[in-house]
C-alpha cells in the first residue's frame, strides 16, 4: 500500500510541473505598449491596428459615429508608437498616424485599454478646402487637453 501511495504521488508532483522548456506566453501588444518606457520599446499603430481586434475595433465604431470615412492609408500611414500616458489616475495609450506624404491629414488617438474604448481627433479639410478638427469617441476633458498639447 505505501508504494502505491508514492507511487500517486510522485505522478501527481509529475504532472503538476511545468517543463523547463515550456514558455509564459508573450503579452499582447497593448500590454508591450503599457510597459513601454522609451520609444523604441513601444509597438506602433500599424502593428496593432492590424493585429490587435479590440483596438481596430474601437478606432472604427468611433469613426463610424462621428461619420468619419477611414481613409486607405490609415493602416499603413506614418505612425508615432504607442506610448502610455496617464489620464486622470487612469492608464491610456496616446498614437497618431497620418496621410503619408501629406501629415494635414492625420488622426491623433487616446486608447483606453481598461474599456477598450478609443477618443481622438481627425485634422483633415472640409467642403471648402480649410483646414479643420474634428474630435470624435467622446474624449474626457483631460483628453481634450492631452489631444491639443500633442
Amino acid at each position: 500500500m505505501p508504494t502505491r501511495l508514492l507511487a500517486l504521488l510522485l505522478t501527481s508532483v509529475a504532472l503538476c510541473a511545468t517543463p523547463a522548456w515550456a514558455k509564459s506566453p508573450a503579452p499582447s501588444l497593448i500590454e508591450q505598449a503599457l510597459a513601454c518606457h522609451d520609444a523604441t520599446d513601444c509597438p506602433y499603430f500599424p502593428e496593432v491596428y492590424k493585429n490587435d481586434r479590440a483596438f481596430r475595433t474601437a478606432f472604427l465604431v468611433e469613426l463610424k459615429k462621428a461619420n468619419i470615412r477611414r481613409p486607405r492609408w490609415v493602416p499603413d500611414g506614418v505612425t508615432t508608437p504607442l506610448t502610455p500616458v496617464d489620464v486622470d489616475g487612469s492608464p491610456r495609450l496616446l498614437t497618431s498616424v497620418c496621410e503619408p506624404h501629406n501629415c494635414g491629414h492625420r488622426f491623433m488617438l487616446v486608447y483606453d485599454p481598461q474599456e477598450k474604448s478609443m477618443a481622438g481627433t481627425y485634422t483633415g479639410r472640409d467642403q471648402a478646402g480649410a483646414a479643420s478638427i474634428v474630435y470624435f469617441g467622446q474624449p474626457s476633458m483631460a483628453e481634450v487637453e492631452l489631444l491639443k498639447s500633442h
